[in-house]
């Protein structure tokens, strides 16, 4: 399972949402493959770039983390 997270102010990583190709919220953004996950991340930030900011401590930045 690999899942695309936001790193917060507070210095926590946390999933980002899941967007349907409809604008609906589906959950967590959890895929199968790294490479599902690397395909919504670049969607992701197409659709965030103007509301994503990255500060100087690097709050905002995004990365794929794998789970089990």
């Amino acid at each position: 399972m690999f899942v695309v997270k936001r790193l917060g102010r507070n210095g926590l990583w946390s999933a980002v949402s899941l967007i349907d190709k409809n604008g609906s919220f589906r959950g967590e953004a959890k895929f199968e493959t790294r490479k599902e996950a690397e395909e919504y991340l670049a969607d992701y930030l197409k659709r965030m770039k103007d509301r994503l900011v990255v500060s100087p401590e690097g709050t905002g930045q995004l990365k794929i983390f794998k789970e089990k």
